[in-house]
């Protein structure tokens, strides 16, 4: 989110790296963070100190253009707010948000508040790390640690962590529902944190990096398959950057809990389905059967398809 040019829609920006020698070539653009004891060590190519508030205020020889600088948000002991008045003339400063306190979004929320009262305007950078278990628990405690403060409109980066044990566990858990589809891909956890970040910046409209489709719960009056069907849609239509597809099982809620998507999947009746653009029904009761190639259709005529292959690489 910091740097201008991207190796990918759905890839980070930058990494970070602890005590590790790279032993391979980085794509184009890609970018490190390291500690600052192993940045001044190594001054490597692309390569930027993370450093706590109160080392970086005392220490002279800093990256000229950018440094990660950590800040404790209000945790007990921590002094870093009496600090902050301190940056207001830095210039090559990224802030690092992060609180060890049982609510650590609201102490996040609140050196927010406090930076902009400074009118102190580095950018910030949420840093989360997640001591849960499964795959589900780390996606409800990371979307509601950061998510909630893009709501309001902070933050420009997103640094998902895990601790060492939750890491561990991981792999070992039972991953289900929303978690599995990350879980079980290769990857892992980095994997999974990395999705984790990019939904997450999606859902607060933050950064679009992939199709988002809007679901219905189901109910006793869905009039088909919703799960099967909407793995279906996705299988031909995840590489449609931007484009929300909604599929509702039936046309009595659907229409209006899909108000703000680009295009309708929505059960009209036993077998058959109607297609929307917008509010507006184009397609009705077509043969469920032939309904998602009707789908790719209705994106064509209104030039929100491109071939799979044929996307643009950055």
């Amino acid at each position: 989110m910091l740097n201008l040019w991207r190796i990918a829609d759905a890839a980070a920006d930058y990494i970070f790296i602890d005590n590790q020698k790279i032993a391979f070539t980085l794509p184009k653009g890609l970018q490190i963070i390291t500690p600052y004891n192993q940045w001044a060590e190594n001054k490597l190519e692309n390569s930027f100190p993370v450093i706590c508030l109160k080392h970086f205020l005392a220490e002279k020889h800093v990256h000229p253009s950018l440094n990660f600088v950590l800040v404790d948000c209000y945790s007990k002991g921590s002094k870093d707010y009496e600090l902050i008045d301190q940056l207001s003339e830095k210039k090559n400063v990224v802030l690092c948000l992060s609180s060890h306190n049982t609510n650590a979004m609201q102490s996040v929320r609140r050196m927010c508040i406090a930076l902009q009262k400074k009118n102190i305007s580095h950018p910030i950078v949420f840093v989360t790390n997640s001591n849960w278990q499964t795959a589900d628990e780390h996606l409800i405690h990371f979307a509601t640690e950061t998510g909630a403060l893009y709501l309001e409109g902070f933050g420009y980066g997103i640094w998902l962590g895990m601790s060492e044990q939750a890491y561990s566990d991981f792999s070992k858990a039972e991953n289900h529902l929303s978690g599995r589809q990350y879980a079980d891909s290769n990857g892992g956890a980095e994997t999974f944190l990395n999705n984790t970040a990019f939904s997450i910046l999606q859902a607060t409209r933050t950064r679009i990096s992939k199709t988002e489709y809007i679901s219905c719960p189901s109910c006793g009056r869905t009039l088909f398959e919703l799960q099967e069907t909407t793995q279906k849609i996705r299988t031909v239509t995840s590489h449609l950057k931007g484009v929300k597809i909604a599929i509702m099982g039936c046309i009595v809620n659907g229409p209006g809990e899909m108000a703000d998507a680009d295009f309708g999947y929505v059960g009209s009746g036993p077998g058959k389905i109607t297609l929307y653009k917008g509010k507006e029904v184009v397609k009705r009761n077509i043969d469920s059967a032939v309904a998602v190639d009707e789908l790719i259709n209705l994106l064509k005529e209104n030039n929100a398809w491109v071939e799979p292959s044929a996307q643009p690489t950055e």
